[in-house]
């Protein structure tokens, strides 16, 4: 009978042993465990005040952070709290729980209560979940023994804290749709993509300053990055966001119920959800399909090629642009990593001829290459370049008298499933080929190219002469009209036929002008560009282009 007393006196010593925080009364105090990469000072547990019980939510803050304030500074977070409070209860709790299903019922309390804590989180944080509190300590060390959702303290002072909660919210239900009810778990990616869509599908994302706006900043700025890595970074958010609100788009919200309710994961719940639902597609079209959709963002060009969404129709990512010599003759190579399920954009402009197009893999992996092919005189097409063995080629006649540009999308589609954390990277490269069509058509093109020259030059100096004061003064860019300096640019540049063979001396630094400068610069890069760290032209005329342009005037 002692030794019975004893372990149970050891028991309620032990530090695993909290009370259950459901059980308290408003303002009473509770020890959490929270996660310690998320907190502003890195702790591993915090005291929490219980301030508010409604009919569906427990309101923790963390106790440090409410004593600091004073009386009229809590009040008005209590104000916060109930706006939230009746967000959830108004817009939230009955929409998700009618499309996702319900909340899980907690093995150690026997209810469906949530719990949400507010502390202060390291800067750009809004909130997490951690599954772990949906077991007893017994399973998970850790567990706070609640159905909890943790908020930044920050959140509370946001005009779309709603958006927040809910996804936090949507993590709790896709716990309980796969891992309490089918045993099975959420691949990270898809599980974060649910629950950045549902600030979109209840509405918080119809103001300036969204999370869709902070998203698709995100997205503009880092697109080529993994979809199914996930590391944490903030450029992960951006792209699930964007490619979950293109499912939706063109699939419904049925897309992410259908996977959801499902004992399948990743990739195959989506595979599982498109055929349910009677698409004649699978992921790896749609992920193309996106690709070329974020590129044109053209609804002419197609339906799938597009975001019907008013908020998203501008989106466009900028490609990676390559430019061939402006001679009928030249070359440009390029080497590339890229992960799984990552998207590519290379744009070749320039030359004149017939381009070829060879890409080869550094593994025989799976790879899909949607290319983009746009006309002089307007519009384009998207074509599939055929692969075998990693390795694809294409051939385009006419480029830059037919056709403007050609962009490929290449992406390494060969897993599908056991994403859970970063992913290795693999080395492609394609190299893009001039040459000149028949050499007497060449040979005669240049002959009437040249007429044409001399004919304007002659014109230009009958009209105006070539002042030997004529004086370029910088810096010249993009959008400059009627300037002396300018003209003074565009007579220089005419000299070179291959350079302006427009000839045009207008005094607006325009599109063609922008072009020859480009031309120019990267002719004499070894002084204009390198020494900047620059390859490519930039069409700006600073001090180093001038230098350059008096030295062989």
């Amino acid at each position: 009978m002692r030794k019975k007393i004893l372990i149970l006196i050891l028991f309620f010593l032990s530090p695993f042993f909290f009370a259950y925080a459901e059980d308290g009364e408003v303002g009473s105090v509770s020890r959490f465990f929270i996660e310690s990469s998320y907190d502003q000072e890195n702790r591993k547990e915090l005291d929490a005040k219980l301030v508010e019980i409604t009919e569906n939510l427990y309101f923790y803050v963390d106790k440090d952070w409410w004593d600091e304030l004073s009386e009229r500074r809590q009040n008005i977070y209590l104000d916060k709290i109930n706006d939230l409070d009746e967000e959830f209860e108004s817009n939230i709790l009955d929409k998700m729980t009618e499309a996702f299903g319900n909340k899980p019922i907690h093995p150690v309390t026997g209810n469906r209560n949530v719990s949400v804590l507010f502390h202060p989180m390291q800067e750009g944080a809004g909130g997490y979940f951690n599954s772990g509190d949906q077991y007893s300590r017994y399973q998970s060390p850790r567990s706070n023994e609640i159905s909890l959702l943790y908020l930044s303290t920050r959140v509370l002072d946001y005009e779309d804290k709603g958006g927040f909660l809910a996804h936090e919210f949507m993590h709790l239900l896709v716990f309980n749709q796969k891992e309490r009810l089918r045993g099975v778990r959420e691949e990270v990616w898809l599980n974060e993509a649910r629950a950045e869509f549902m600030p979109t599908f209840l509405g918080y994302d119809d103001h300036e300053g969204s999370n869709l706006d902070k998203r698709m900043d995100t997205f503009l700025r880092d697109p080529d990055i993994s979809l199914t890595e996930w590391v944490g970074q903030r450029a992960d958010y951006g792209v699930v966001n964007i490619f979950t609100q293109y499912m939706v788009d063109h699939y419904g919200v049925d897309i992410l119920i259908d996977s959801l309710k499902s004992s399948k994961v990743g990739i195959e719940s989506i595979n599982y959800a498109l055929d349910k639902g009677g698409y004649e597609k699978n992921f790896n079209q749609v992920f193309d399909n996106f690709k070329v959709a974020v590129l044109v963002n053209d609804c002419d060009l197609g339906e799938r090629f597009c975001f019907k969404s008013e908020d998203l129709k501008n989106l466009r990512i900028s490609p990676a642009t390559n430019y061939l010599p402006s001679g009928q003759r030249g070359s440009v190579s390029v080497q590339y990593r890229t992960k799984h399920w990552a998207g590519n954009w290379h744009k070749i402009t320039g030359g004149r001829g017939t381009l070829e197009l060879n890409f080869k893999m550094e593994e025989d992996l799976k790879v899909s290459i949607p290319y983009l092919l746009c006309f002089k005189e307007g519009g384009c097409e998207v074509e599939r370049m055929k692969i075998d063995g990693g390795e694809g080629s294409l051939k385009v006649e006419g480029f830059n008298t037919d056709y403007e540009s050609l962009t490929i999308m290449p992406s390494v589609q060969e897993k599908t499933e056991g994403f859970n954390g970063a992913e290795g990277s693999y080395l492609f490269s394609w190299e893009a080929e001039l040459s000149g069509d028949n050499q007497n058509d060449r040979t005669l093109e240049r002959l009437n190219l040249m007429r044409e020259f001399l004919k304007r030059i002659r014109a230009i100096l009958e009209r105006r002469g070539y002042p030997d004061s004529c004086r370029i003064e910088g810096p010249l860019y993009y959008g400059i009209r009627d300037s002396q300096s300018v003209r003074c640019l565009q007579l220089f540049l005419a000299t070179e036929p291959d350079i302006y063979p427009e000839a045009m001396i207008t005094g607006n630094f325009l599109e063609l002008t922008e072009s020859a400068v480009i031309r120019f610069q990267e002719e004499h890069a070894e002084e204009i560009l390198h020494p900047l760290g620059l390859d490519e032209g930039t069409g700006y005329v600073g001090s180093r282009t001038i230098a350059k342009i008096n030295n062989l005037r």
